[in-house]
């Protein structure tokens, strides 16, 4: 079973094999930088259902999205992000946030409501979730090899 460092280096592997095979090599730097970190966190989210340094990151995160919605005094989008916060804590390790179909449809919910919301973004949007469906790939494919991306009895 792989841990958190193989699953960055899984992670950043992954990065870079999607910027050479799309041919993103004259990106700016900072735009591969997003691009990596994007990968790297994608790499660690599956193992958000487990004690792990992907769910430290990943409450941390909550934890500042929490300050700012409240400092903006958005409450029903505290509400809803406290009911995704809890996801994590109900379900089994290696169960739906191990599931290729899954992290594609989180995705693309995450790109339909940009688009919705805030369609000036959407291009970076849709680069970003691309690294990060990539690294989450690479966590999946370290756990259970090629044969069980999808398809796991």
């Amino acid at each position: 079973m792989p841990g958190y460092k193989t699953h960055l280096v899984g992670g950043v592997v992954s990065f870079g094999l999607v910027v050479f095979i799309a041919g993103f090599l004259s990106a700016s730097f900072s735009t591969l930088f997003e691009w990596l970190c994007c990968a790297c966190l994608g790499a660690l989210f599956p193992d958000i259902d487990i004690k792990s340094k992907g769910q430290q990151l990943f409450f941390r995160v909550t934890a500042v999205v929490f300050v700012v919605l409240l400092w903006q005094r958005r409450i029903t989008d505290v509400a809803i992000m406290s009911t995704i916060a809890l996801i994590p804590l109900t379900v089994k390790h290696r169960g739906i946030t191990h599931s290729m179909w899954f992290i594609g449809a989180l995705c693309a919910m995450i790109f339909t409501i940009v688009a919705c919301t805030a369609a000036s973004y959407l291009t970076m949007v849709f680069f970003d979730l691309l690294f990060f469906f990539a690294g989450a790939f690479s966590h999946v494919l370290l756990d259970f090899g090629p044969r069980k991306l999808f398809f796991r009895k």
